[in-house]
């Protein structure tokens, strides 16, 4: 297998994560992040802010890749779609 494409599978292995975890953790980024976008790596909320393309600016600029992240808009009243 080609290192490009392990490379890729271990990247969305990443993504899953965080993106499991920022689910799992919803109600408590709400009580902390309410209205604010964040940045989750590593399972655990490594930036936040209210804009995103400033959120994203920093980002790029303290770190080399954030391909894994999962960048998520947190809002502070809770909805429920229906479908």
């Amino acid at each position: 297998m080609p290192v490009l494409l392990r490379q890729h599978k271990i990247e969305l292995r990443k993504f899953d994560k965080n993106m499991k975890w920022f689910q799992d953790n919803y109600e408590r980024l709400r009580e902390s992040h309410a209205d604010e976008y964040v940045a989750v790596n590593n399972e655990e909320v490594v930036m936040h802010n209210k804009d995103v393309r400033i959120l994203i600016k920093e980002l790029r600029n303290q770190y080399e890749d954030i391909g894994a992240f999962v960048i998520e808009f947190v809002t502070k009243e809770k909805y429920e779609l229906i479908l």
